[in-house]
């Protein structure tokens, strides 16, 4: 109230007139000397509003750390406190790109992206997908994964999908296919992406099918459409959700084993289909609503995930241990007790879903033994005992892996 008294008489004085004192001071409920002290003295009343130390400032290391990250932006470090950081009761993200600009943190620009029109498409036409490729991230122990993101997402409702994947082969692709279509619990008519090497092969100035996504794609209902050659913009829902796997460069550092991984996309994607879509105003999860009403039934599940390679259900013992190949893989101590898909698929992946949730992908070709568990699988399964208190839990982990792996050897 007093710096809007303050801010009155400024602007007489700015005009070269003596205010009257006793209006002002009826105005603003205070006595007229007051009123006549602050003009008579020229007094600026202390704006202490400033020294008010901020949600961020606690922070200030972390979010200049991130900041630093190549590709990073700041609505990802952002996205990054509010997940690891939920006691801080962080304000709004506006309130932290202005924490930004009067600290002069600044993310790294980005090129100038080419103009193209937007079109739109009705509920249940089309998905758009594509890999984002390439990926490297290290986590808190210094171990470093390479790995890709599958990501779709449907044209209407701009519902998102991002699925971790270790490689890019056919069988990646109709697994993250498979995944992203009973996740969202139907079918779309069409699916749109680029001239990925799992689809075609170019060949004299030619693009020539690689047939097994396309008889999946035939056998469970919808119309496979490639981009034309140098367009990705046709494409440009998909590429837009990729901007939202950016955001997983804020986790540099900051998560533990390739489950932490997993789990860090998980949340990701769920963030990107709560948050209102710039061009349409809405969550997708909102709009996905009514978008799953026109998507066509997954009629024929099972011969699908055959299509994938040879498929088993089973309920997950006390091991963690599920049978497929003539071997044991592991799968999370989650799934305990709980029945899951088990998919060994022609190139030796052996894939574990369950609830149409891919938990656990191992590779026949890189394990040893009869008995193969992931380190992360082991380490949660020892976190819950005793006897390895003495020492690091992770170490113990590996060294009964290492006696696990000699069984059956030469």
């Amino acid at each position: 109230m007093e710096r809007n008294v303050m801010g009155e008489l400024n602007m007489y004085r700015q005009l070269g007139i003596k205010p009257n004192f006793t209006q002002i001071a009826k105005k603003y409920g205070l006595h007229r000397h007051t009123v006549a002290k602050y003009w008579s003295q020229g007094e600026e009343i202390e704006d202490r509003r400033c020294d008010r130390e901020s949600a961020f400032d606690g922070l200030r290391d972390v979010i200049e750390r991130k900041a630093a990250l190549p590709g990073v932006t700041k609505r990802a470090i952002y996205e990054f406190l509010l997940d690891r950081h939920r006691e801080a009761g962080l304000p709004t993200y506006g309130a932290f790109t202005k924490y930004c600009r009067a600290h002069g943190i600044d993310c790294a620009a980005s090129a100038e992206p080419e103009a193209h029109p937007r079109f739109e498409t009705p509920p249940g036409r089309q998905m758009q997908f594509d890999w984002k490729e390439g990926l490297e991230m290290v986590d808190a122990n210094g171990e470093v994964f390479e790995f890709n993101v599958f990501s779709a997402v449907l044209s209407y409702s701009r519902a998102h999908r991002f699925v971790y994947s270790r490689a890019r082969t056919e069988d990646d692709l109709i697994a993250c296919l498979l995944a992203t279509f009973v996740r969202f619990g139907g079918i779309p008519e069409e699916a749109l992406t680029d001239n990925m090497p799992s689809l075609v092969t170019f060949s004299g100035g030619g693009r020539k099918r690689s047939g097994r996504v396309w008889r999946f794609a035939d056998e469970a209902g919808f119309k496979l459409k490639l981009c034309k050659v140098r367009t990705p913009q046709t494409k440009g829902k998909d590429e837009s959700s990729n901007r939202f796997v950016n955001r997983l460069l804020a986790y540099q550092h900051d998560f533990t084993g390739e489950q932490g991984l997993i789990e860090a996309i998980a949340r990701i994607e769920a963030r990107s289909n709560a948050e209102p879509n710039e061009t349409t105003g809405l969550p997708p999860a909102a709009l996905f609503m009514r978008e799953k009403e026109s998507l066509r039934p997954i009629g024929n599940l099972r011969l699908l995930q055959e299509m994938a390679g040879d498929v088993s259900v089973q309920r997950v013992p006390a091991t963690m241990l599920v049978r497929a190949a003539g071997r044991q893989w592991s799968v999370p101590r989650s799934c305990i007790g709980k029945k899951v898909t088990v998919i060994s698929m022609p190139s030796g992946q052996i894939r574990v879903t369950m609830g149409g949730e891919e938990v656990a992908v191992h590779d026949a070709s890189e394990a040893a033994g009869p008995i193969v568990y992931s380190e992360d699988h082991y380490v949660e399964a020892l976190s819950g005992k005793s006897w390895p208190a003495d020492r690091d839990i992770r170490e113990a982990a590996r060294a009964n892996l290492d006696l696990l792996e000699r069984l059956g050897g030469d």
